[in-house]
């Protein structure tokens, strides 16, 4: 059952990153510009983190096997659509609703785990759980790339299609359906109010991304208004008599903390691995198999700490272990950012393999911590809470990292893009890949302008090259800069608040209990 479990897990995190490796041929294929790119994987990580929470009530009132195998099967059917999109709009469609699916697997996975094993053996569980989650992370890239190279980007959501079957029809042999005793009513309101509020900001974060910049009203307008509407979402959820926002969760100090160090793990590991993809695949030309290759390291360090998780643990603390991973992810990203053209692949190697250890031995604590202090009659509900929070730092990492390697690269950029003729300029400066990719169709005479102004350009497109180049380097020492930042922060909130020793299952976990069944 746990290998089920996790299996479903796999199958649904690593399409968070699969498309990772295919965004040059995204971008080639639909002329996508980078905002576009940026929504392809946001658009499947917000309705993913905006329905977690409903979906786990749902598992709770109708059972979570029969949601957990509705939602695979709507995973299934819209990823088959995806892959034949024939723009951006429609594959952002598409990933949306296949985040709609993908939502039913983390509060449906948890709560049968959590109800399967008792407390003495259910941290080991978790923790085995949580290594699929590294692995799902790392190695979408390496089947993506994969399928990219033999077939075209759509094969990387059509792969989706044999995976999930094969889940669900484990799930229907071997999965019981259970259920809570007295699940509480749908809050249709909280969870319309969380979905819109985050989609808006998110948006405002990737439009202040775009070559028009930061100061203007479609960044702050939306970026305010979904800050209204979240804080509109605390007050119906005081009211409420079964509120999607379980405020009493959230000032528990075990499930605040839990959260938070999982949000901004997701957020960095996420981010970095959207701005990593260009270095190695744009910046040092590797083919996208070669570039999911790449990132296994990851997967492998990941596992080695994620399965040791709960010994450490009860070693040496909840804490002690977090702030020890948060400090090894601020290091390679640290050693990300002192990269350059020239560097040796074994060093982005070496630091994908150390992130990598610091990722595995932040997941599985932060989540057993989170989830030390939720009532067995709500663990659906509460584990979609606390993974509610992992999307919503995968969905901000893509954003607010993906936003600031835009700017920092066109800022860096500047007027060296008149380099172009003029007919080729258009979204050029957006992104590296389409800087170098007008380049390309520039020297090609492909652009429709005169044999002067394809002379001139000649003379000097080795000078932009070498700019687009320069100018993606210190965009992405920035963001990753930024990233080693984040890190620090998690391990500062985990030393803060998490539990110094192995969490339990508190008397305040059993007093929730009585008091969901009162209610």
């Amino acid at each position: 059952m746990l290998a089920v479990m996790s299996f479903c897990m796999f199958i649904v995190v690593m399409d968070n990153t699969i498309l990772v490796v295919a965004l040059k041929s995204i971008q080639q294929s639909l002329s996508a510009t980078n905002a576009q790119l940026q929504w392809t994987m946001d658009a499947y990580t917000l309705t993913y983190a905006a329905l977690m929470f409903t979906t786990g009530v749902l598992g709770d009132r109708l059972g979570h096997r029969n949601v957990l195998v509705f939602g695979m099967l709507f995973f299934t059917v819209v990823s088959t659509f995806g892959a034949w999109s024939g723009d951006t709009a429609q594959l952002t469609l598409w990933r949306a609703l296949m985040g709609v699916g993908a939502a039913v697997v983390p509060g449906c996975t948890m709560a049968v785990i959590t109800n399967a094993f008792p407390p003495a053996e259910r941290a080991k569980a978790i923790g085995l759980w949580s290594v699929s989650n590294g692995l799902g992370i790392a190695c979408g890239p390496v089947i993506g790339g994969a399928l990219v190279s033999e077939f075209w980007w759509g094969s990387a959501l059509l792969v989706n299609v044999p995976l999930a079957g094969l889940a669900m029809l484990a799930i229907v042999l071997l999965v019981p359906n259970t259920k809570a005793p007295q699940p509480g009513r749908l809050d249709i309101a909280g969870v319309a109010l969380s979905a819109s509020g985050v989609g808006l900001i998110v948006y405002g974060v990737i439009a202040g991304g775009e070559p028009a910049g930061w100061l203007r009203a479609p960044v702050f307008g939306p970026i305010a208004a979904g800050g209204v509407l979240l804080g509109t979402l605390v007050w119906h959820s005081r009211r409420a008599a079964n509120p999607a926002l379980d405020l009493p969760l959230l000032r528990t100090r075990e499930f605040a903390a839990g959260a938070a160090t999982m949000s901004l793990t997701f957020l960095l590991v996420n981010g970095a691995s959207f701005v990593l993809v260009f270095y190695v695949q744009i910046l040092r030309g590797f083919s996208p198999l070669q570039s999911g290759l790449l990132m296994l390291p990851v997967a492998v360090g990941a596992v080695l700490t994620g399965q040791r998780s709960d010994a450490l643990m009860k070693r040496f603390g909840s804490a002690a272990v977090v702030a020890a991973g948060a400090v090894t992810l601020c290091a390679g990203c640290t050693g990300f950012a002192l990269l350059d053209l020239h560097t040796g692949i074994w060093v982005f190697i070496v630091l994908q393999f150390v992130s990598g250890l610091g990722f595995g031995a932040t997941l599985a604590p932060s989540m057993t911590a989170a989830l030390s202090v939720v009532p067995k009659a709500r663990s659906g509900a509460g584990s979609a809470l606390a993974n509610t929070f992992r999307q919503l730092g995968t969905a901000l990492g893509v954003a607010v990292l993906g936003s600031l390697l835009g700017t920092i690269y066109r800022n860096q950029l500047g007027d060296r893009i008149e380099i172009l003729p003029q007919q080729a300029r258009g979204e050029a400066g957006n992104s590296i890949g389409s800087t170098l990719l007008a380049v390309e169709r520039a020297r090609a005479g492909g652009d429709g302008a005169g044999p002067a102004e394809l002379s001139r350009f000649a003379r000097r497109a080795a000078e932009l090259v070498t700019a687009a180049q320069d100018s993606f380097l210190v965009a992405m020492r920035v963001t990753m800069v930024v990233s080693a930042g984040v890190a620090l922060l998690a391990a500062a909130a985990a030393m803060l608040w998490l539990p110094k020793r192995e969490p339990r299952e508190p008397s305040s976990a059993r007093k929730a209990d009585v008091s969901v069944g009162s209610r």
